[in-house]
């Protein structure tokens, strides 16, 4: 290939690398200007978007006036302007009761109150005139109050029956009384009252009287005094004493009843009769000497040691505590009349175990 031939073909492809470049140039330049279109299309359409599509609330300059971020106001329509609002909250779910003495009550359970326009109006319970130890019927008022201090008003009756009582029987082995618990309750109680001797030290070879007063010791320091109490079942009033080591008299009673059966010690229940101020249950026991009163329920103030305690001893008490051990005498068995306690002597501790 001859000299001009090279010189040619040079030139030739350095004319062609030239095309290639400018093609290239060419097509960066068209790719930028498509991408740069594209962004102003976007910009232009958001700024559309702003100025005629956004809701209200977004986050413009809430300085800007164009923009605000306040709704309009508009009002419901089955709802009445401010000052001409004259409908009354509606109060539902009011209804008489009946409980029995020493119960508690939750006197808003299941009532509601709804209104036209105020989604929570106030409810208040005037229930001042209910006394839940004295037995009556008592009324409780409620009152709802919406926003614009519209009122209603409903009232219902609380029936506070006596305990029922029953003609005191001695104490039969549970499961042959008619206590409406379970099988398998009763069971659960016999086991939990045989634990609870086994750790107070009770034992066969003790007497009557110092498995009783073991016994007396343990539930009257053991539990702790609560106000209320199941007392549709001296079983589970036990069982809720031996599990919580907490209760009221009943279940201070029901606990002692239990234990002194598991025992072998046979006992009387002995139920207050006046309840106008408040019911009370206790036992009678034989621990070979005749009947004795045996209450192991604590209370304020001296002189209340009731372990083997005699009629009179109890009456005396009673009477200058507001008749708290008042019964009726006929109804029981022939009590024993020899002193035996002194009641202002509790034992501590130590001599009951020692």
């Amino acid at each position: 290939m001859t000299t001009e031939e090279n010189r040619s073909n040079a030139q030739r492809r350095t004319a062609e690398a030239k095309r290639q470049a400018r093609r290239r140039r060419a097509i960066r330049n068209r790719i930028i200007f498509c991408a740069a279109l594209f962004l102003v299309l976007v910009l232009i359409a958001f700024v559309i978007y702003k100025l005629f599509f956004a809701p209200a609330g977004s986050d413009q300059d809430q300085n800007d006036p164009v923009f605000t971020t306040e709704a309009p106001q508009t009002q419901e329509p089955d709802s009445q302007a401010d000052g001409d609002d004259t409908a009354a909250p509606v109060i539902t779910g009011v209804t008489d009761r009946e409980i029995t003495v020493g119960d508690t009550i939750s006197y808003k359970k299941d009532v509601t109150v709804t209104d036209d326009t105020d989604p929570a109006p106030k409810l208040d319970v005037d229930a001042s005139q209910v006394d839940l130890n004295t037995p009556g019927t008592y009324t409780v008022t409620y009152t709802a109050t919406d926003a614009a201090g519209n009122q209603a008003t409903a009232t219902a009756t609380v029936t506070v029956k006596a305990p029922e009582t029953t003609q005191a029987t001695e104490t039969a082995a549970p499961g042959e009384d008619n206590d409406p618990a379970t099988a398998e309750e009763r069971s659960y109680m016999k086991y939990l009252a045989g634990l609870y001797l086994k750790q107070m030290g009770v034992k066969d070879d003790m007497s009557a009287e110092e498995k009783a007063k073991r016994i007396w010791h343990w539930v009257n320091w053991e539990l702790d005094y609560t106000a209320t109490s199941d007392k549709s079942s001296w079983v589970r009033g036990a069982i809720q004493a031996f599990d919580t080591h907490k209760g009221d008299c009943f279940n201070y009673f029901a606990a002692a009843k239990a234990l002194l059966a598991e025992a072998g010690v046979p006992t009387v229940d002995v139920v207050k009769s006046d309840t106008s101020h408040s019911s009370h249950y206790w036992l009678l026991v034989d621990v070979g000497n005749g009947w004795y009163h045996f209450d192991p329920t604590p209370r304020d103030g001296g002189g209340d040691y009731f372990f083997l305690v005699t009629d009179e001893q109890l009456d005396a008490y009673s009477e200058a505590h507001e008749n708290s051990h008042i019964f009726d005498h006929d109804a029981y068995p022939a009590r024993a009349t020899e002193i035996v306690t002194d009641m202002d002597a509790q034992p501590e501790h130590d001599e009951v175990y020692p």
